[in-house]
């Protein structure tokens, strides 16, 4: 069965997901970026269900390697890799997040593996229009990660994110993600097609099925 015509119930018939120590040609590949503090890691912990995807607690970046996962489905030959990046951008001394990134694409990624497309989180905590938060920032930063006849994917999906902690009242989400959706038209409307970008019509509050669903989307938005 064609994986388009298969992509239903991802989570459900999710199995188990492992390091990927390499992407190969039969991998569906999907880099997750964001500032930091925006849920990158927590958004794939919850996907995969594995305890070892170190989570950031506080301003400080967490993840300062690249991790990446390779999914598994019960009675399905199909597997995505789920590339959890580290945080561009967050002025800590000595941590070269742009020289991590490159290094794992040039020694792990293929671009014969079965299609990319990036999966960006924002948190809801946080204001979108800040320099150190802005979307194609971030998106022209992780582009620049791909060297030496390497092609950055160009398919976005954004999540906005919000930890059970955080506390918002319906008038800041909202403003929150109607800045989101502003910053989404602009990468379209703006961006001599560098960018093609969608945005998830929920909020992440660490719900497997609702990662699941991001998935789902992406992989439809990819064409697979």
């Amino acid at each position: 069965m064609p994986f388009i015509q298969n992509l239903q119930n991802l989570g459900s018939r999710f199995k188990d997901a492992f390091v990927a120590p390499q992407v190969t040609e039969n991998d569906f590949v999907i880099f997750v970026v964001g500032p930091t503090g925006s849920g990158k890691s927590w958004f794939t912990r919850e996907l995969c269900k594995n305890d070892q995807i170190q989570v950031e607690k506080g301003q400080h970046p967490r993840t300062k390697k690249v991790q990446a996962l390779r999914c598994n489905f019960k009675n399905d030959p199909n597997k995505i890799v789920v590339v959890d990046t580290p945080s561009f951008h967050t002025e800590v001394e000595g941590f070269d997040a742009e020289k991590i990134t490159t290094s794992w694409i040039e020694s792990r990624f293929t671009e014969k593996c079965r299609g990319s497309g990036i999966l960006f989180t924002h948190s809801l905590a946080r204001d979108p229009t800040h320099n150190d938060m802005l979307m194609e920032r971030h998106l022209d930063t992780f582009a620049t990660t791909f060297r030496g006849g390497f092609t950055a994917p160009s398919l976005v999906y954004v999540v906005p994110t919000q930890e059970p902690a955080c506390i918002l009242l319906d008038q800041k989400v909202n403003q929150r993600l109607s800045q989101l959706e502003s910053a989404v038209t602009s990468l379209n409307d703006n961006c001599s097609n560098k960018w093609h970008a969608s945005m998830f019509t929920e909020v992440f509050k660490g719900q497997p099925d609702a990662a699941w669903n991001v998935i789902q989307l992406l992989l439809k938005d990819m064409g697979m």
